[in-house]
């Protein structure tokens, strides 16, 4: 490993893994140094025994002993002491290390140089370089852990050495240079060689602490995937319960209907058993396209102005029906004066707190359920809407919430068996409190029951009414429910390219008591010849609702092929696939609306009359002026091809709030469009472009919207 991959690896390592990594190396300066220490006790014994020099210079010698017996007893003391010293200090230990080795190296070097020319290099003489080489090599192992004190040690050990051999070795000059030459080379063979050493013993320890922090991440995962792996287990036992309880009333009460004997009252006390099951199955797919679409980040959150209290009542008036079911009293409380407005999500701020009131009744049995909403902060930079939402129903254990808000999971298994759910309504209030910029916390006990408190930011207040508001009525039951019986323009003629017979007969019910004439057909392919030979005889249909999954020619293919071959009719797409990226597809085919299925009555039947009466306005071609230009009808078609698309783009815009997009996409599309022979589509790209700037209304500006996309989609080479 190079000094650069090391400082590479190195950087991978936390600051308390780096820190690790040195201790670890220190340590092995003290543990390799302990041997070392007795070694030089024994060296220094042969050298006092053997040498020549120590019969004639005992007293010397004998001091020299002394000095190295009480050095290596000095750098024992220090190596024994890493614990203790280390913990409370590590550089001052790490000097005293360096220190001592300092002065051993020092005093062996020093001595054996004068050993070993007072000597005048005989056998002793080669018995101490011998020793010093030993020494020196040694030190490769022991001293890897810190290789510039290495690199001094060998220097200190060999210097000496070499310069006593230069200026004192007997013999002839060439034997000097040859002796000088192999001290040189040993040197400069332990220099190169320690370098290496210690890239090996710290890469050694640098992989070792990222194996230990990668086999800890490892296991980290394996315990989250089998915890993630259980509760989906337990997730999908409970959303099988949960599915297959309506679903037996269901089917049960549809066998009951088949009954020839059964009495006008049963009959629609049995519809309405069904519709209740249905709508309970519909919430529970919702709740799980909603998680679907936060875990893939594609859920989008409204910022338009926004009436908190109103929301709350529509909650209060939804939900009190259920509380007084179970004899629960139900409270709707104000502290304090209120924004008449803020700007938010209603839609996303209703479904947060259906939720977490849906909850409060359900896991109560007895007592009180209460919204107390009030404005922090109204006069600060920083406003924020408080909405608590308290119960006195069963409450939870500090473990239970610490799992309250993962997705799906309920309090524990009996919960679930007791209370049903899917498990998904809190984790989906709180990515939305999240998308909206606030949050939801929780306070709990066993048996004191919970508050759930919703916090939302407002935006600025400046220039809001604050008001207080009123009790919604203090109503123990929901307001009868009314109909308005919504009617197509007549004539209105529909096409229905739909393969599923039951689909064919209840939507074809819906539009004909809605006052139209319905043509079915059971694929793509049918549904283009139809709508084309329409067309052709002046009698185009009004709609086109088209299914998106049919034999032969699926929904996708068929609206590509019309708008191809200049169909511009309105075309509504149907479909069972509720994922945002399933409505670009639609629109990008050509569709010019997207309904999903199960298909709503009132939905319908408003899409059909509002898109037929545009239809009728202006349902020609829109033909480029520049149709006649061969040198650029080419790139003219293919503009127009492309426009379908980018209007859908800045509908996606508006839809998230992405003002500057939708500027942007106007701006190039008024810019653009007359270049290629379409005026009325810089026109109305403008008029876009202008209600942004402008900030018009939200109806305005998707009145312009839809002008502009409808131009889009008649626009013909």
């Amino acid at each position: 490993m190079s000094a650069h991959e090391r400082v590479t690896r190195a950087s991978e390592l936390l600051p308390s893994e780096l820190a690790a990594v040195l201790r670890e190396a220190h340590e092995s300066l003290a543990r390799q140094s302990v041997p070392g220490v007795f070694v030089h006790w024994i060296l220094a014994a042969v050298v006092l025994t053997t040498s020549s020099v120590s019969r004639a210079r005992p007293w010397g010698i004998a001091a020299a002993a002394v000095w190295m017996v009480a050095v290596g007893v000095a750098r024992l003391a220090v190596v024994r002491s890493f614990s203790s010293a280390y913990s409370s200090s590590p550089a001052r230990w790490l000097q005293r290390f360096r220190g001592g080795l300092l002065v051993s190296s020092v005093t062996w070097g020093i001595g054996g140089a004068v050993l070993i020319g007072a000597g005048e290099f005989d056998r002793e003489s080669w018995l101490v370089l011998l020793t010093l080489a030993g020494i020196s090599a040694a030190g490769i192992a022991s001293l890897a852990g810190d290789v510039g004190l290495l690199r001094v040690h060998i220097a200190c050990l060999l210097a000496p050495t070499f310069a006593t051999g230069l200026v004192f070795m007997p013999g002839s000059a060439r034997l000097v240079v040859g002796f000088a030459v192999v001290v040189g080379a040993y040197a400069a063979f332990l220099w190169v060689q320690g370098g290496y050493a210690s890239q090996s013993f710290f890469g050694a320890l640098v992989n070792s602490k990222l194996l230990e922090r990668h086999a800890a991440q490892l296991d980290a995962a394996r315990l989250e995937s089998l915890q993630a792996s259980r509760a989906k287990s337990e997730f999908l036992a409970n959303m099988s319960h949960e599915i297959r309880t309506p679903m037996t009333a269901v089917l049960g009460y549809a066998e009951l209907l088949l009954d020839p004997s059964l009495g006008a009252s049963d009959r629609i006390s049995h519809l309405q058993t069904l519709r209740r099951n249905g709508e309970h199955l519909m919430s529970l797919v919702n709740d799980i396209l909603d998680v679907s679409k936060i875990e893939a980040g594609k859920m989008t959150v409204e910022r338009i102005a926004t009436s908190p209290s109103q929301v709350i009542f529509d909650v209060a008036s939804l939900m009190r029906a259920r509380a007084l079911e179970k004899k629960l009293a139900f409270e709707v409380d104000f502290a304090g004066p209120f924004p008449e407005t803020v700007a938010g999500d209603p839609t996303r701020f209703k479904q947060i707190m259906v939720n977490l009131v849906g909850n409060a009744i359900k896991f109560t049995a007895s007592g009180t359920v209460r919204i107390l909403a009030r404005c922090d902060a109204c006069d600060s930079e920083a406003p924020s809407l408080s909405i608590e939402v308290s119960d006195t129903g069963i409450g939870m254990t500090p473990a239970q919430m610490q799992t309250l808000f993962s997705p799906f999971t309920q309090a524990d298994a009996s919960t679930t068996r007791t209370f049903g759910g899917s498990g998904l309504g809190l984790m989906i209030s709180k990515r939305l409190a999240h998308l909206l910029g606030g949050d939801v916390t929780v306070e709990s006990a066993p048996g004191k029951g919970s508050v759930f408190r919703l916090t939302l930011p407002t935006g600025p207040l400046g220039g809001i009414r604050m008001v207080q508001p009123h009790d919604e009525g203090g109503r123990d039951a929901l307001p009868a429910a009314t109909t308005t019986r919504l009617d197509l323009p007549h004539p209105c003629r529909v096409l229905l390219a739909e393969d599923g017979y039951d689909n064919q007969a209840l939507i074809t019910n819906f539009l004909v008591k809605a006052g139209a004439t319905v043509k079915v057909v059971p694929d793509g392919s049918e549904a283009v010849a139809e709508a084309n030979a329409a067309a052709a005889a002046g009698d185009p249909f009004d709609v086109v609702l088209m299914d998106m999954q049919m034999p032969v020619l699926d929904g996708y293919g068929a609206t590509s092929k019309l708008r191809l071959m200049g169909y511009a009719g309105p075309i509504v797409a149907l479909t069972a696939s509720a994922m945002s990226e399933d409505r670009e597809r639609c629109e990008a085919a050509g569709c010019d609306e997207y309904l999903t299925k199960p298909v709503n009555r009132a939905k319908l039947v408003e899409t059909v009359a509002r898109l037929s009466a545009k239809g009728r306005q202006s349902s020609a071609p829109l033909v480029s002026t520049m149709r006649d230009d061969e040198d650029v009808k080419g790139i003219v078609g293919q503009f127009a091809l492309a426009l379908p698309e980018r209007s859908s783009a800045m509908l996606r815009a508006y839809e998230a709030s992405d003002v500057e997009t939708l500027r942007r996409l106007a701006h190039q599309l008024t810019g653009s469009a007359g270049a290629y022979g379409f005026p009325a589509i810089t026109d109305a790209a403008r008029a876009v472009e202008r209600a942004v700037s402008d900030r018009l209304d939200d109806p305005s500006l998707q009145d312009h919207l839809h002008e502009l996309a409808t131009l889009c989609r008649r626009a013909r080479p």
